[in-house]
């Protein structure tokens, strides 16, 4: 599950926005120390380049910095923040295919044949589409519950399972998943 904000955290962030919309960099630049590493983690699953995942990384942080005046607190910073991240991202997915693999992301202490069923999968969901991309990953890898996952995408939970359920259909009907689903 995603970093929850409560209490002290919360209104320090709170007021962290407060001061970034009067155009305080240093409270922008703490409240993006906060989130960096959740905002990557999202734009990794989209792109494989390097180059392109920093270019998109640093769009998402400038247009989060040039749009923060208009967060108006309906949701959480960090909701915010993932749905405008994802929305860069599918956009740039629209624009550009991916032209590499991404950096491999399986546990080096797992036993050879789990790494390689894992590696497997992971390949098969990288060709999901956008939205089914994004519901197998929020879900399976990062653990977001799936009302969470319907906030962030502006969409009814029925909707996120809709797109979970098609994302495992496709994975399992997937050409190398099935092959290693056969052999065993």
């Amino acid at each position: 599950m995603h970093q929850q904000v409560t209490g002290q955290s919360f209104d320090e962030e709170r007021e962290l926005v407060k001061q970034a919309q009067g155009g305080d960099h240093a409270a922008f630049l703490a409240l993006l120390g906060r989130y960096d590493r959740q905002i990557m983690s999202v734009v990794y699953r989209f792109t494989c380049d390097e180059y392109d995942r920093e270019d998109l990384y640093q769009e998402v942080f400038l247009h989060c910095f040039r749009s923060i005046g208009k967060f108006r607190f309906q949701s959480s910073l960090l909701t915010w923040l993932y749905r405008l991240a994802m929305n860069r991202s599918v956009t740039y997915m629209r624009k550009k295919r991916p032209t590499a693999e991404p950096v491999e992301l399986v546990a080096p202490e797992l036993d050879w044949e789990r790494r390689e069923k894992l590696r497997t999968i992971r390949r098969a969901s990288n060709r999901l589409n956008g939205r089914q991309r994004i519901c197998f990953h929020l879900f399976y890898i990062e653990g977001w519950a799936l009302v969470e996952i319907a906030e962030v995408l502006d969409c009814r939970e029925g909707t996120v399972k809709s797109h979970l359920n098609r994302a495992r259909s496709r994975i399992r009907r997937d050409r190398e998943v099935l092959a290693w689903l056969t052999n065993t």
